[in-house]
C-alpha cells in the first residue's frame, strides 16, 4: 500500500506568535476568579491551546482535583472561552492577527521540496485561522487545516481524522513548540487500522515564541528537539527521518502524492 508522508504543524507556536497574547489574556482572566497572574515564565509551564485546557484547572482547581476531566465540561469551557474572546476584541486581537514565525514559508517549501505534504492541527477555528494564513500568502503551502470541528479538543483525534480520511498507510512528523501535542502524538507512535499503518515522530520546537519552555517540551519526551526552524531539516535527515538531500527526496514525493 502506498504511503503517504506528512508534517503536521501546529498553528500556534510553529506558524503564528501567539504565546504574547495568551499571556495578556490568562492575566486578564486570572484576576476574575481572585487568583494570582502568571509571570511569563510560569505561563510557559503550563500553557496549551485552547484557553480553558490550562486555566480550567487554575481557575477551579478544587473541582479538577475531583474530577479532571472538568476541562471537557461544555458549560465551563463556553465561561472561559467567553471571558478570553472579550478580553481579546478589547485588545483587537481577533483584527490585527499575530505575526507568524520567521522562516514559516521558507520552512513550508523545504517540506514541499521533500516530497511532504504539510498540515496544520490547530484546536481552534479554521476559518479565521485560514484567512490570516490566505492574508500573508502562505495558505497555498497546506494540504489540510484540522481544527476545531476534527479534533474536539483532543489532539490525537486530529491525527486519527486525518489517518481515517486518507484511508492508506501514514508517516506523520507531528513538529509543535506544546508539550500537550508532542505528548499526544508520543500516544500514537504506531498504531493500525483496518490493514493501514500510522507512525508519528515528534519534534519539539523550542523558541521564543513556543507556548512552553525547553525543560516542559524536554520533559513531554519528543524524538527530536530544534530551536529554530532552519534546523528542522538537517537535523531529520541525521536521524534518518528524511533520506539524504536530492534524488531521495524526490522518490518520496512521488510517494506522498
Amino acid at each position: 500500500m502506498p504511503v503517504k508522508r506528512c508534517l503536521i504543524r501546529t498553528m500556534s507556536d510553529t506558524i503564528e506568535t501567539d504565546i504574547h497574547r495568551v499571556h495578556v489574556i490568562a492575566n486578564e482572566i486570572l484576576p476574575r476568579y481572585h487568583k494570582p497572574k502568571l509571570s511569563f515564565e510560569e505561563l510557559r509551564k503550563v500553557a496549551d491551546g485552547p484557553f480553558d485546557f490550562f486555566l480550567a484547572p487554575i481557575l477551579f482547581a478544587e473541582d479538577y482535583a475531583r474530577d479532571p476531566s472538568i476541562i471537557y465540561n461544555e458549560g465551563v469551557r463556553r465561561e472561559i472561552r467567553a471571558h478570553a474572546l472579550e478580553i481579546a476584541r478589547r485588545h483587537g486581537f481577533d483584527v490585527n492577527p499575530p505575526d507568524f514565525i520567521p522562516g514559516v514559508e521558507e520552512s513550508l517549501k523545504q517540506a514541499r521540496d521533500a516530497g511532504l505534504s504539510n498540515m496544520v492541527l490547530t484546536t481552534s477555528g479554521r476559518r479565521y485561522k485560514h484567512r490570516v494564513m490566505e492574508e500573508h500568502g502562505i495558505s497555498e503551502y497546506f494540504e489540510e487545516i484540522i481544527d476545531r470541528d476534527e479534533t474536539y479538543f483532543r489532539k490525537e483525534q486530529g491525527i486519527y481524522h486525518l489517518f481515517r480520511k486518507l484511508n492508506r498507510n501514514l508517516e506523520v512528523i507531528l513538529l509543535s513548540g506544546t508539550a500537550t501535542y508532542l505528548r499526544a502524538g508520543n500516544n500514537l507512535e504506531f498504531a493500525q487500522v483496518a490493514g493501514s499503518d500510522l507512525s508519528v515522530f515528534t519534534v519539539a520546537l523550542a523558541t521564543e515564541y513556543s507556548y512552553n519552555d525547553e525543560e516542559t517540551l524536554v520533559a513531554a519526551r519528543p524524538k527530536l528537539l530544534i530551536r529554530s526552524l532552519d534546523e528542522l531539516f538537517p537535523k531529520l535527515r541525521e536521524a534518518g527521518v528524511l533520506s539524504p538531500e536530492g534524488a531521495a527526496d524526490r522518490s518520496a514525493a512521488s510517494t506522498a502524492a
